[in-house]
């Protein structure tokens, strides 16, 4: 494969990777606190602002840890397997969750939302682990910008089809599954952008030639 044509392979890749995240992690948590109160509902224990609030709470507290468990396992066993773990995990739970998790009950669905938040919020802490190791200092803070914001001239569509989903099916269930199969957009980019751990930064400021300053009257 020549230079060129990785280089293509790379910014794909990376806007797919941004493309998930947008459409998808944004989403998909949205979801939890109507799906929660009307699950809360039949049960007759709490009321529904509660358990919403809880699973906010939650959703919240084990997304903090998911941020931080990826930054000190990418560098651990590096940032590809890392991320690939995370976007396999965020496509697994999420059918778990919406389709499932409400026939064991809600405290172990509050459980399943933990877990579910660990992973879909944690995966927004790849963006400034290893999109800014992927480009040279000359560009780095532009071409991050770029591929954070692009993709979210797609994912404004997001809300259009995940309600057009939710009225069609009669429910959050299928239609949060549907929205979850973006996350098979991280799993399959992720393979095609290089692993950068403990490797230094592409062109370097330290790293590129000088250029000399002219002399003073030339």
């Amino acid at each position: 494969m020549s230079a060129r044509t990785a280089s293509a392979f790379q910014r794909i890749s990376l806007h797919a990777a941004e493309c998930h995240n947008s459409c998808s992690a944004s989403q998909l948590d949205t979801y939890l606190h109507p799906d929660l109160c009307r699950r809360s509902r039949r049960q007759g224990r709490l009321s529904a602002p509660a358990w919403a609030g809880w699973a906010g709470l939650i959703t919240a507290v084990c997304g903090t840890f998911g941020f931080v468990s990826l930054g000190f396992l990418a560098d651990g066993i590096g940032r590809k397997p890392t991320v690939m773990l995370w976007y396999a995990m965020c496509l697994v739970l999420t059918p778990i969750v919406y389709l499932w998790g409400a026939n064991w009950g809600l405290y172990p669905l509050l459980v399943l939302v933990g877990v579910f938040g660990f992973f879909t919020l944690g995966i927004w802490a790849w963006a400034p682990v290893w999109l800014p190791e992927l480009f040279p200092t000359r560009m780095r803070g532009t071409a991050v910008a770029f591929c954070f914001n692009a993709p979210r001239f797609i994912s404004c569509l997001g809300p259009l089809i995940a309600g057009t989903l939710i009225a069609y099916f009669g429910g959050f269930g299928m239609a949060a599954t549907i929205v979850g199969l973006f996350f098979i957009l991280g799993v399959v980019a992720a393979p095609f952008l290089p692993e950068t751990k403990g490797k230094p930064l592409p062109h370097g400021l330290w790293l590129e030639t000088p250029v000399a300053s002219p002399e003073p009257g030339n």
